[in-house]
């Protein structure tokens, strides 16, 4: 099992770590009493960082069991960040999501 943890593609790299630790904390608040978050969190504690884009973040947030977060400051303040509670069934808009990383960014000296 696998908590998934979706941003949207156009938020700014140097405020993912922020949103991704808000939305997983908050997000284990809301899941905290759900007994495959409670099987996951005993057994397993992978994580999964995803880049979707506004489409498949569209489809993630119409998942079962999703939590929502956005930075107030950035975006205008959208959902950017969609924390799936772990399960056993992986839908595919997660599966075939491109792994999260940093965007390559030209540094002019």
């Amino acid at each position: 099992m696998k908590m998934y943890i979706a941003m949207l593609e156009n938020f700014p790299d140097y405020m993912t770590p922020t949103l991704i630790a808000h939305s997983v904390l908050s997000a284990h608040l809301k899941f905290q009493d759900d007994l495959e978050y409670k099987e996951w969190l005993e057994t397993s504690f992978k994580k999964v960082v995803l880049r979707v884009n506004k489409k498949e973040f569209e489809k993630i947030k119409l998942l079962p069991k999703v939590h929502l977060g956005f930075e107030s400051n950035t975006l205008d303040g959208i959902e950017s960040c969609a924390v799936v509670c772990p399960n056993k069934e992986i839908p595919n808009v997660l599966k075939f999501a491109k792994i999260w990383k940093p965007k390559l960014e030209v540094i002019n000296n």
